[in-house]
């Protein structure tokens, strides 16, 4: 019996050896994938070895220029891979340079960024000294790349959206007669004042869109016909409910005079 005994416990002792020996194998597997694991992922992140060597920027653009994107960018082939680059906090850089909107940001294997840009659309100049886009949001960019004539704006900043649509009502008014907006001014007290290309003030007062461009209809209907050739308009009160005041530019030796319309 004392036979059968030791058998058995060499058996079992060998059966332990094969187990801890296939267990150390596997913990020396596993450490080697790990190893060779991470010298890959150390390669795909370092800015040496996979570096952002190519940049691609497209969209169609009239006052950003592509080195103010690489200005802001020229930081990425000292400290970003390819695989480590955050697109997201790319695009988020992109849109901050002045003239940039929007900006969509794609990696292009092996090795460059590829990055489409939407310009801001200017729609009048704000304030003197910022400007407002085509969808009434106020920003400030380098204006000496404006080529085009814009009007100006004179308001409180939490109404550039209002005062954009209530222009847009207005421009095809005046378009129709071969008149100009220069400018328009509001007042915190939300009473509108609209100045031509030609210097006269049309003084609209409060009201929606509605009342505005009713007021501003009446007196084109007439305003031809009651400019007298030697004369000139200083400004038109439009704020009564059945007519207009009419405030004439002094002429020399002249006093100022003032007519119901």
């Amino acid at each position: 019996m004392g036979q059968r005994l030791d058998k058995a416990l060499k058996t079992i002792t060998k059966a332990d050896g094969v187990f801890w020996a296939g267990v150390l194998f596997f913990v020396l597997v596993l450490l080697g994938l790990s190893y060779i694991a991470n010298g890959m992922y150390g390669k795909l992140m370092s800015a040496r070895e996979m570096p952002i060597s190519t940049l691609q920027i497209t969209g169609q653009r009239d006052y950003s220029r592509d080195s103010e994107v690489q200005k802001a960018l020229s930081d990425l082939s000292i400290n970003e891979s390819f695989f480590s680059l955050n697109v997201a906090a790319v695009q988020k850089k992109i849109e901050q340079v002045p003239w940039i909107e929007q900006a969509a940001v794609r990696r292009q294997w092996p090795n460059g960024l590829s990055i489409h840009i939407t310009d801001q659309q200017p729609a009048a100049y704000w304030n003197r000294d910022s400007l407002v886009n085509s969808k009434g949001d106020i920003f400030r960019a380098p204006m000496a790349r404006i080529s085009s004539q814009l009007p100006l704006f004179l308001a409180p900043n939490n109404v550039s959206k209002a005062v954009l649509e209530g222009y847009r009502a207005l421009l095809p008014l005046f378009t129709s007669e071969g008149l100009d907006i220069s400018r328009i001014e509001l007042t915190e007290r939300e009473s509108w004042r609209v100045i031509l290309a030609d210097g006269t003030k049309l003084i609209l007062g409060r009201g929606n869109t509605v009342m505005r461009n009713a007021r501003i209809e009446r007196f084109l209907r007439v305003y031809k016909h009651i400019i007298p050739s030697e004369k000139s308009i200083d400004y038109v009160d439009l704020r009564y409910d059945s007519g207009f005041a009419v405030n004439w530019k002094k002429q020399p030796g002249d006093r100022a005079s003032n007519e119901q319309g």
